[in-house]
Parts: structure tokens; sequence; C-alpha cells
């Protein structure tokens, strides 16, 4: 009997106590701080894997961030600054309109070749070109802009550069230039000043010198009589072009000038008919010459 009664009171505080809120533990009383028993390294590699996660998390809050507070970049605008460095670091040209001594064709050429070089596109070309016109070309080229009617098309490189000729380098003074290659001889220049100025003034026609065989008929037409001969055998060669021409009468031009510099330091004859027989140049008798000395 006393054992089913301790049974039965036991069952009833198990269910009052099952109802009751646990209670804190004593003060003094330890608690333990590895309940699960972990080891040392699982703790370690627990905490490395957490701020992993934070950081990985972190770096995402911020990227995000960043990309929602940039606007976005203009395609179009980088690509031309690209341009931009790239066609300033060649050293273009600048043609102010205003000086005197300044060359549109020259600028023009020289621009055209750095373009071709870093390959850009044809209003691109127009972009980069217009960037190197300053003081009155500057102030002509944005009032040419803004006066062009809505619909025009485009700006590219050919409508610039046919507007800034007309503008800059008016039909007479072309004609002029034009006047002046023809009327090209060598004179008292060396061939290779000749041949500095053939090249420079050829680009106002190039119409006159369409073909390699034109450059050189034109090129020998100038030349002084005493070459000219010489170039228009040479030109029969196959492979013969302007830039060998102009360097084979440089050749020859100097090997003349050297042969007569030689003839020029050899004793003429009637010098040295003079120095065997006694007599000068002119048939006078030269006198002996003694050495003073004591009697």
């Amino acid at each position: 009997m006393k054992t089913r009664r301790n049974a039965s009171r036991r069952v009833e505080e198990a269910a009052a106590g099952g109802n009751q809120a646990p209670q804190a533990p004593a003060a003094g009383e330890q608690v333990p701080v590895n309940p699960a028993a972990l080891t040392d390294g699982e703790v370690r590699a627990a905490l490395v894997q957490m701020a992993q996660a934070i950081t990985a998390q972190a770096h995402a809050i911020t990227t995000q961030a960043a990309r929602e507070g940039t606007p976005s970049e203009n395609p179009h605008a980088s690509t031309m600054a690209r341009r931009l460095r790239d066609f300033t670091r060649m050293i273009p040209p600048i043609y102010f309109g205003s000086r005197t001594k300044e060359d549109l064709q020259d600028f023009v050429d020289e621009v055209h070749k750095i373009l071709y070089v870093i390959g850009v596109n044809e209003e691109e070309k127009a972009e980069l070109d217009a960037y190197q016109l300053k003081d009155v070309a500057q102030v002509w080229y944005n009032m040419w802009g803004d006066g062009r009617a809505p619909g025009e098309v485009p700006i590219t490189w050919d409508v610039l550069k046919s507007t800034l000729l007309e503008r800059f380098f008016p039909r007479e003074q072309r004609e002029a230039k034009v006047e002046e290659f023809i009327n090209l001889r060598q004179g008292g220049m060396l061939v290779k000043e000749y041949s500095l100025k053939f090249v420079k003034i050829s680009k106002y026609d190039s119409s006159l010198v369409s073909s390699s065989r034109d450059k050189m008929s034109r090129f020998v037409t100038g030349v002084s009589e005493d070459l000219e001969e010489n170039c228009r055998e040479s030109m029969l060669h196959d492979k013969m072009d302007l830039a060998r021409l102009m360097v084979h009468a440089q050749q020859v031009e100097e090997s003349r000038r050297r042969k007569r510099g030689r003839e020029g330091k050899k004793p003429r004859p009637w010098d040295q008919a003079g120095s065997s027989t006694g007599r000068s140049a002119f048939g006078v008798q030269k006198r002996p010459k003694f050495k003073k000395g004591n009697d």
C-alpha cells in the first residue's frame, strides 16, 4: 500500500510541475557554457563561417547602394572621350584662321592622317577635326553649326572639309597654287630643294599627278636641262617611281658636282708648260732666286 501511495504522489507532483514555469538557476549556480560539448576547432570554424557570411552580405549591400546611386554612363560620351584622348596624344596641328602663314590644306591633310590611323567613323572625324579649330576658325564653326537647318545631312568629314576650304581657302587662292605648281622649275635650286617643293605644292591639284607616270613626267619637266635626259631614260625602268626618280636625280647631280670639283683642282696645261720652261704663263722669263749668304 505504501508503495502504491508513493507512486501516485510522484505522478501528481510531476503533473503539477509540468504546468509551472521553469525557474531560473539559483544565485551562485554555474551554467555550462558549452552544453553540446563542442570542440575548440568546431567553435573556431563556426565563427569563421559567420564572419565570412557577414562580409559577403556587407559587400552585396555596398555594391547595390553604389549601383543605385551612380548615374548610368553614356556609351557615346565614353567612346568619344577615349577617341579624343587617342587623338590628342598624336599631337595634331591647330588651325586658327587668323594667321597669315597658316596653310589650311596642310592642316586638313595632317589631321586626316591621324584620324585614319586611330580609326574613327566619318562623323567622329568631323568632331575631332573641329576640336582643333581655335580663335577665328572656332567662332566660324560655332556660327556655321548653329545656323544649319534642322534635317540637314549630318556633319561628316567630307562636309566639314569642303566647307572649311571654301571659307578659309577660296577658289582664287587654290587656283594660284595650281598655277605655281604648273610653272614650277628647278632653276637655281638643288634637286633636293626642288623635290621638296614639288611634293608640297603638288597636293593643290591632284588631277595633274593622278598616276605614278604623271608624277614622274611632271617632275622631269621641271628639272634642269642637264638632268632631264638622264631622268627620262631612268623612267623607262619598270620599278621606277617618283621617290626613286628623285633620289636618282640627286645622286646624278651630286656626282657631277664632285666631278667638276676634281677637274677644277687639276693644273692647267699652260701652267705646267710654264713651270717646265722657267717661264710664266705670259712668256716672261723667271729670274733665278739666290740664297743670301756670307761672301
